[in-house]
């Protein structure tokens, strides 16, 4: 074909086909900017969590109890797909601990593990819920919290309260096995270390030394 029949057979072509290039075109940019609208959502989403979060610190240290509770409930419900719904009600706990309601401290903490999208968050709270537990004098739920643990995370501090448990329980080799454990997985420099080897000391035992 010449120019002139190419040029034509391009009009005809367009002629036949414009809507569907119209429409593509207006696929393309809807597509490309609901894209943005969402990551601008998500930001601005993400940032309201944060700001919400810090005013329930602040809520914490004036020991503003309503608030903080008021606060932690609309980081649950608002935000519970961000850390932000865990960690208000990790402080939730903290507070309900602090007011000597164990119960609801212990109710926080395992709903900041269910909500919990992070691993190492979901841990954190299973094990504060442990030492709580233990406090309360429930060693055996203590344990069964710990199990649910990640096996990687806080290995040592999981240790010391597993074996805090299994002496309350009276399962006093097990305990020692499990401060012998604490030991070997926290650093040389660790502030606890020396608590673990009062344990150990008062059980009759001497710690292992590093690598033994």
């Amino acid at each position: 074909m010449d120019e002139h029949e190419q040029s034509e057979l391009v009009r005809s072509w367009l002629r036949n086909n414009s809507g569907a290039l119209f429409g593509g075109l207006v696929v393309g940019l809807a597509g490309i900017l609901g894209w943005q609208w969402w990551q601008h959502n998500q930001a601005q989403h993400r940032y309201d969590a944060a700001t919400t979060y810090q005013a329930l610190e602040e809520a914490s240290e004036r020991k503003d109890a309503a608030a903080v509770e008021q606060l932690a409930t609309e980081l649950t419900t608002r935000y519970s797909k961000t850390p932000y719904g865990a960690l208000g009600l990790l402080r939730l706990a903290e507070q309900k601990l602090a007011a000597g309601d164990a119960d609801a401290a212990q109710q926080a903490l395992v709903d900041a593990a269910r909500v919990a999208q992070d691993p190492a968050l979901s841990g954190l709270a299973q094990l504060r819920l442990a030492r709580v537990q233990l406090g309360a004098g429930k060693a055996q739920d203590a344990l069964d919290s710990l199990a649910k643990v990640p096996s990687e995370t806080y290995a040592g501090l999981v240790a010391d309260t597993r074996g805090d448990a299994l002496r309350a329980l009276g399962r006093t080799e097990e305990a020692q096995t499990a401060y012998q454990d604490a030991l070997s997985a926290l650093e040389t420099g660790a502030p606890n270390r020396t608590i673990i080897e009062m344990k150990l000391a008062d059980m009759g035992v001497s710690p292992a030394e590093p690598g033994a």
